[in-house]
């Protein structure tokens, strides 16, 4: 028993020792550790807006307005070899669709005639007691370059049908100070307006804007 507590006492002593020399171990002056800072940012979009003579509701009237984001064909004749009509929204750039997202932040711009809800942006509209249809297409603006270089044409549109999903205009955000304006084009094919009753035609298309 002696030679057992005795065996038992000088491994206490040791493990006892070794702990001091642990404990004592000194960290020289400058010695250096690290520890991280986070953040992870969201892109966002602050302004996003159309203009409209009738912003409340769809034409219901030949004397109702248009102005800013609205596409106006104006007053065409009903003739067989009726010409081929491209018109860009009645405010031009300035007051089409108007985006400012944050710097390298990605966006869509997607259209949808109420009348078809279409893919690929092609509508009609109808005649407010005829009832008859005129069928349109609207059109993206050029665009050349991309990213924060990306310019868009205001003047004439591209061939590219402007609808939702794989047919949305993709652009990328320049900053929330800085704001993008986006034309809108449509398109009444050449022989459409061909004997079509003297009326008021309208359509409403909704505009959609994801991040």
């Amino acid at each position: 028993m002696k030679t057992r507590f005795t065996l038992t006492s000088l491994a206490l002593a040791s493990l006892m020792m070794m702990g001091n020399s642990a404990m004592a171990a000194v960290v020289s002056s400058g010695t250096e550790q690290y520890f991280n800072v986070k953040i992870k940012i969201a892109g966002s979009c602050e302004v996003f807006t159309t203009t409209s003579g009738m912003p409340s509701g769809p034409i219901t009237s030949e004397s109702d307005p248009t102005s800013g984001t609205d596409i106006d064909f104006g007053e065409q004749k009903a003739e067989t070899s009726s010409p081929a009509l491209e018109r860009m929204n009645k405010g031009n750039a300035a007051q089409g669709i108007v985006v400012n997202c944050s710097k390298n932040t990605a966006f869509k711009v997607a259209m949808d005639p109420e009348s078809s809800h279409s893919q690929e942006g092609s509508g009609e509209m109808t005649g407010l007691s005829s009832q008859e249809k005129i069928a349109y297409q609207l059109y993206k603006p050029t665009v050349t370059g991309s990213g924060l270089s990306a310019q868009l044409g205001t003047e004439t549109a591209s061939t590219n049908k402007w609808g939702k999903d794989n047919n949305a205009l993709s652009l990328t955000g320049k900053g929330l100070g800085t704001a993008i304006n986006i034309p809108v084009f449509a398109k009444i094919e050449q022989g459409v307006l061909a004997d079509k009753t003297p009326d008021t035609y309208q359509d409403r298309v909704k505009v959609t804007l994801t991040y």
